[in-house]
């Protein structure tokens, strides 16, 4: 019996660590290509644009990864505040002004989701 309870707890510990392995972050990268698959689905975005889209979120997936090891969580937030609004003005450049439109109310339902998880 004791056998059977050390096994069992052995196995319910290495479970735990495969699952954690598989919740790593994305890589700037991953992270820049499944932004610019989003816009491209909502608003439509074509080849010229889908390229300099992913430049931008790619720029600005990086610089939030460089963390430098800041534990100050209200600079962090700051900085990345200032990137968001960076990044959206960037982004804003590249549509047209139909494709503004979108991605105003794309970045508002986002922001909508974000508060409901919290």
């Amino acid at each position: 019996m004791k056998k059977l309870i050390l096994f069992l707890t052995i196995a319910l510990f290495t479970t735990g660590g495969v699952f954690a392995q598989q919740r790593q972050r994305a890589t700037p990268e991953e992270r820049a290509k499944r932004q610019t698959e989003t816009l491209v689905k909502e608003l439509g975005l074509n080849d010229d644009q889908k390229t300099k889209v992913y430049d931008i979120n790619l720029k600005y997936a990086k610089a939030f990864g460089e963390r430098n090891g800041q534990v100050d969580r209200e600079k962090m937030r700051a900085e990345f505040q200032k990137n968001q609004e960076a990044r959206t003005a960037a982004i804003k450049e590249v549509l047209t002004k139909d494709q503004q439109k979108k991605f105003d109310e794309h970045q508002k339902k986002q922001q909508d989701n974000r508060r409901r998880r919290n």
